[in-house]
């Protein structure tokens, strides 16, 4: 099967790399620079829905086109350098936003849009976390915006002064009272609330009221 490469660092959305970005280890990297990567493969239809500018839909691929996408991300720290903090959470990520993902996509109608972002004290492991969640909502069918709703700067100073508890609560009904969300959009927030802890929870916002998942 034919693949094409696709680099991702701290952006979400991957650009096409030449063959000396190729992610194995030869006579363009070492065995140490490739194992700093971490890739996975989709298929075409997933790859298009989380990057649509960048990956072309099925019907648009032309017959020389590449049918899999392999989208790489350079690790943020090494194995022994993240905090112990970060560590527990990436090592297990997937089956965390796998569980999390699963347990929103049930409290919403088909076919709503959803929204993702995550709210981590590191922006670089936030990212990650973000992007997961998004990939798994897309490989399960769910339609996915690669936008995150806004809120005017006095909200978030009001919002920012509040324990978690009661600011997400509120984002949630700003975002919904601004139209920063709609009636067919549902925004997916990952968070942890105690920065001494390592277990990701979540919450949705749909239609102005949020509802915590775990």
């Amino acid at each position: 099967m034919a693949l094409f490469l696709a680099f991702l660092l701290v952006t979400p959305l991957p650009a096409l790399v030449s063959r000396a970005d190729d992610p194995a280890p030869g006579i363009w990297q070492t065995r140490s620079d490739a194992r700093g990567l971490e890739c996975r493969t989709l298929d075409q239809e997933t790859a298009h829905g989380l990057y649509p500018a960048r990956v072309p839909d099925l019907a648009a691929r032309r017959r020389s086109d590449p049918s899999s996408v392999l989208v790489c991300t350079r690790r943020i720290l090494g194995d022994q350098e993240r905090p112990p903090r970060d560590e527990a959470i990436l090592s297990d990520l997937t089956r965390t936003v796998e569980a999390l993902t699963q347990a929103a996509a049930l409290r919403v109608p088909k076919g709503i849009t959803w929204e993702v972002d995550a709210f981590y004290p590191s922006p670089q492991v936030g990212a990650k976390i973000a992007v997961a969640a998004r990939t798994e909502l897309v490989e399960h069918g769910h339609s996915v915006s690669d936008r995150v709703p806004v809120l005017a700067p006095g909200d978030l100073s009001v919002i920012h002064a509040l324990p978690a508890e009661q600011a997400y609560p509120l984002a949630c009904a700003r975002y919904f009272a601004e139209h920063a969300l709609t009636d067919q959009e549902a925004f997916l927030g990952l968070m942890i609330l105690d920065p001494r802890e390592t277990q990701l929870h979540a919450g949705i916002c749909t239609q102005g009221q949020w509802r915590w998942i775990q």
